[in-house]
């Protein structure tokens, strides 16, 4: 009997499983020059730590992640991101007490999402990122996007195309997610079902909703930096102008708000095309945020990373 790969997985073999580990091996070199340090992680967790509350209106947390009771009853989830689970990490080891800030976690590894396979996209696929917390500030987002930005250029990327954005402060957001909620009211009707819970629990997320009518209906949608703070929009200012003056292009996406509900202030994705014009979506992004550590019962700190990956960047440089 023939027993294929499971759909969304595969195997990494040969010149493909060299190129994996060159390209991780880099990644390690650079982190360690920023002052960060390895962490490894069970790749699975309790489901909570991920499900954290029931408003999460994240694709991630409300579709994709593979939970399962283990034999003692407990509810398990395979890991569909890396950064809650450093951030726990940091928490159980105490490091907030014993490290001076910020605590620095670079990582690479597997996670799984149930996700439509597509070219670069798999249901088990691997990340390489960082995390940092314990900043407050612009010069901390921007150095994390400094140093993913370079990472891609010794990699040997070229005309790669970074998109930015700022979700702002809590004021911002809550001013902001009214204002949706005004103008998408009338559209409802003829908006996709997951818009629908979407509009319940977050209209932010519709703004990233992929279907083409959804799309249109978004198009005239309020923006973002039309509810910014005067403190929200002088940092992200302070920000954009810190990778000006590092000569890092940029382009502002009033549309981006990524795939969690736990980002703040600046969020930001890599984007290419294929030489043949192909999109196969983002490289990798991150951005900031505020609560996530208290959330975890840890102290009330900030935090910022990135994650790349693998397979996405391998399909591109490949090609």
């Amino acid at each position: 009997m023939e027993i294929n790969v499971i759909k969304g997985c595969h195997d990494v073999i040969n010149d493909e499983a060299s190129a994996y580990s060159a390209i991780e091996n880099l990644f390690k070199s650079v982190a360690e020059v920023y002052g960060y340090n390895e962490f490894r992680t069970p790749i699975f967790e309790a489901s909570e730590l991920f499900a954290r509350n029931q408003d999460d209106s994240s694709d991630m947390v409300r579709k994709q992640m593979y939970t399962f009771e283990d034999k003692g009853g407990r509810s398990l989830t395979l890991r569909p991101e890396l950064t809650a689970g450093i951030v726990r990490s940091m928490i159980n080891n105490k490091l907030f007490i014993e490290q001076d800030f910020p605590v620095k976690a670079y990582y690479c590894g597997e996670v799984f999402r149930y996700e439509r396979p597509k070219t670069g996209t798999y249901r088990q696929f691997e990340q390489c990122g960082i995390e940092s917390l314990g900043l407050d500030n612009a010069y901390a987002d921007a150095e994390t996007i400094l140093m993913a930005y370079r990472f891609l250029l010794m990699l040997g990327f070229k005309d790669i195309t970074l998109k930015i954005n700022t979700l702002g402060d809590d004021e911002s957001r809550n001013n902001y997610r009214e204002a949706l909620r005004a103008y998408f009211k009338p559209h409802l009707e003829n908006m996709c079902p997951d818009c629908l819970e979407r509009y319940k629990l977050n209209p932010l997320r519709i703004l990233d909703c992929k279907v083409p009518g959804d799309q249109e209906i978004v198009k005239d949608a309020p923006k973002m930096s039309e509810y910014l703070t005067d403190s929200a929009k002088a940092r992200f200012m302070q920000t954009l102008d810190i990778l000006s003056e590092a000569e890092v292009p940029f382009v502002i996406d009033d549309n981006l708000v990524r795939g969690l509900d736990y980002y703040s202030h600046v969020v930001f994705e890599f984007a290419y095309r294929t030489k043949d014009g192909r999109d196969i979506g983002a490289l990798g992004g991150g951005g900031h945020y505020d609560k996530l550590c208290s959330e975890l019962n840890g102290p009330a700190l900030a935090g910022v990373g990135f994650a790349f990956g693998m397979e996405r960047i391998y399909t591109v440089m490949k090609e």
